[in-house]
């Protein structure tokens, strides 16, 4: 009998202790439930609060940038409400009394087509008179007949100080011009310390498709230095197809445009070069014979050993195409005829070669292909509005010991500098095209890319032949602005700055020279 109650005691107690077991896990089980539910409430509070923070935040930022972009318009309006327009008055070329006294000059402000500067005998100066700027119409792509700009008011301005183009009255008088507008400078005193340069630039506004844009103003584009926003003032459109087929006359807006065609000869180096470059001046007279707008303005130059001249800016296709021709041939140039000391010159037409040197002196300063590119730079300079450059070429330079190219730093700078400064846009087609084959040569392309790249130009090199790229050069140039914007130096300095130009509009490309003279020397 013990030992069955022994027996009954154990079992009870290890029924209890079952019980007990089970009521313990239970109740874990509902404080491990109740602790996730827990912890689960309080990430979706934390989660929530950290949305609630950023949006604060986001709110805050956005509230600082709309304050920040309203103060700037504020102050573009309050600028736009003293900002004058200059006009340069074209006058008849007989003699007329004195204007009177001329005033301080007038800070430029929006420029609008003009007289150029190279025609200063036939301009008179005007008072100034602030004018507030219109709103710009919305930006469109031009493909027809742009719509006529309202004209501004006259105001006083001073030419820019260059070497002086022979006067109209030593020869027949010229015809009223009505092209781009004289790049003026429009320097000022701020203080004793600070002078502020008002500077020109040209600028191409395309869309993807390689359409020009018109319809911009000043507010739309942004010009950086070192990071810095500058003070745009004025954003003129110059072009489209009325304005490049017009002749100015019955008060008609007219626009030239400007080519410099230039054969980079460099069959002595590589004989094989003599035909692809003769097939490019077949194709380039054809496009010429094709496609030249009434109002272009061509310059035929080569380079071998030395910067070979073949004609000075002319509207004449038959003098174009002869030029064409003897340059690609290599033929003896005009060198020997611009040792007169008045030389020969469509007087329509503005020109490169009143500026250049003479003889012997023209060849000892364009030893090297940088050299007569600068020389070009300087010499177009005192022309206004946008210069385009067509060089056909290999490549120049030479090629480091790792199969690279590196600009050569005696010669390069001065030549950016120089071309930059004279408004003028080097578009460099491949001698070869798409014939190209050596590893060498092709490492010397780089040399064209930078150059167009750095100027507001392009490079061409895949094509089958000149035609596109000279199609593309032409269509992209039937429109650009004059983008005014002013930047301080100190006194008695001069240099060059960097800069970089866009719109606030990101669906747009932009194309234009990356730097600017600064200083009593820097010229236009």
């Amino acid at each position: 009998m013990s030992r069955i109650a022994t027996v009954g005691r154990r079992w009870t107690l290890a029924v209890s202790l079952a019980s007990g077991a089970l009521l313990l896990a239970g109740g874990l089980g509902l404080a491990a439930a109740a602790d996730a539910g827990f912890d689960g409430d309080s990430a979706a509070a934390s989660v929530a609060a950290d949305d609630e923070k950023k949006k604060r935040k986001a709110e805050k930022k956005a509230a600082a940038k709309a304050a920040k972009e309203e103060k700037r318009l504020q102050k573009q309006r309050r600028q736009r409400g003293k900002t004058v327009r200059a006009v340069v008055v074209p006058t008849e070329p007989a003699s007329a009394p004195a204007s009177e006294p001329a005033a301080e000059p007038t800070t430029v402000g929006e420029p609008s087509g003009a007289a150029p500067a190279a025609e200063p005998a036939a301009v008179k100066t005007v008072v100034a008179e602030p004018v507030t700027e219109p709103k710009p119409a919305p930006a469109r792509a031009v493909a027809t007949e742009p719509a006529a700009r309202p004209t501004p008011e006259p105001v006083r301005t001073t030419p820019a100080p260059r070497r002086e183009q022979p006067q109209a009255a030593e020869r027949a008088p010229r015809p009223t011009r009505t092209s781009a507008p004289a790049p003026a400078r429009g320097d000022f005193q701020l203080n004793e310390r600070i002078r502020v340069a008002e500077v020109l630039l040209d600028v191409l506004v395309t869309d993807r498709k390689g359409n020009v844009i018109d319809g911009l103003g000043a507010e739309d584009f942004v010009v950086l230095h070192d990071g810095d926003e500058q003070e745009v003032t004025s954003a003129s459109f110059y072009g489209g197809p009325s304005e490049l087929s017009a002749t100015g006359e019955g008060g008609t807006t007219r626009t030239d445009r400007y080519f410099i065609l230039m054969f980079h000869d460099q069959r002595m180096q590589a004989p094989r070069l003599a035909a692809p470059q003769m097939d490019n001046a077949r194709w380039l007279k054809r496009w010429i014979e094709e496609e030249l707008q009434p109002n272009d303005q061509v310059a035929v130059f080569a380079y071998q050993a030395r910067l070979k001249v073949y004609l000075d800016f002319s509207r004449d296709r038959d003098e174009i195409l002869a030029a064409v021709d003897a340059a690609a041939r290599g033929k003896r140039d005009l060198e020997p005829w611009t040792t007169r000391s008045e030389p020969e010159f469509d007087p329509n037409s503005p020109s490169l070669i009143v500026n250049l040197p003479k003889g012997k002196e023209l060849a000892r300063q364009s030893r090297k292909l940088q050299q007569a590119l600068e020389l070009l730079g300087e010499a177009a300079s005192g022309i206004a509005g946008r210069k385009n450059l067509v060089m056909f070429s290999l490549g120049f330079g030479e090629i480091g010991q790792f199969g690279s190219y590196t600009p050569d730093a005696r010669y390069y700078p001065q030549m950016r500098e120089a071309l930059n400064a004279g408004n003028v846009a080097v578009y460099t087609i491949d001698t070869m095209g798409s014939s190209r084959r050596s590893i060498a040569s092709a490492s010397l392309n780089d040399s064209l890319s930078l150059i167009s790249n750095e100027t507001g130009g392009h490079y061409y090199a895949n094509f089958t032949n000149i035609m596109s790229p000279m199609r593309q050069v032409a269509e992209e140039n039937q429109g650009y602005y004059l983008v005014s914007f002013r930047s301080e130096y100190e006194v008695g300095t001069q240099g060059y700055r960097n800069i970089k130009v866009k719109v606030r509009d990101g669906k747009y490309k932009v194309r234009s020279r990356t730097g600017f003279r600064y200083g009593e020397a820097s010229g236009p």
